[in-house]
């Protein structure tokens, strides 16, 4: 399952870097018409350049968001399971002098 969420995550991640990647060349020239003195606003094709911009960050975010989740619990599964078998061989340690006591 936590690599079925590592590649989700890159899949997504991947997504978003596409669609900035796509909108970046859009968006100069979005920014260039767009000035102060002269009074021009932003017209309805810059908006969605800004609103594909928007979701490409959102998208690569959220990727490297799953994919931080999943290795960090991958991380504490293997934590835990390198302490549960210190714990046993502890114990197989611990017991092993008296059961040698009771064999002889």
């Amino acid at each position: 399952m936590r690599r079925v969420a590592i590649v989700i995550g890159m899949a997504i991640g991947g997504v978003g870097i596409w669609l900035l990647t796509k909108v970046h060349s859009v968006n100069a020239t979005c920014t260039a018409t767009v000035s102060i003195f002269t009074g021009k606003g932003v017209n309805p094709n810059c908006e969605n350049v800004a609103a594909f911009y928007f979701l490409g960050f959102a998208l690569t975010i959220l990727g490297l968001i799953i994919l931080t989740l999943a290795l960090v619990s991958m991380a504490k599964r293997d934590r835990y399971e390198r302490r549960s078998r210190r714990k046993s061989i502890s114990n197989i340690r611990r017991n092993e002098p008296q059961k040698l006591r009771d064999v002889a």
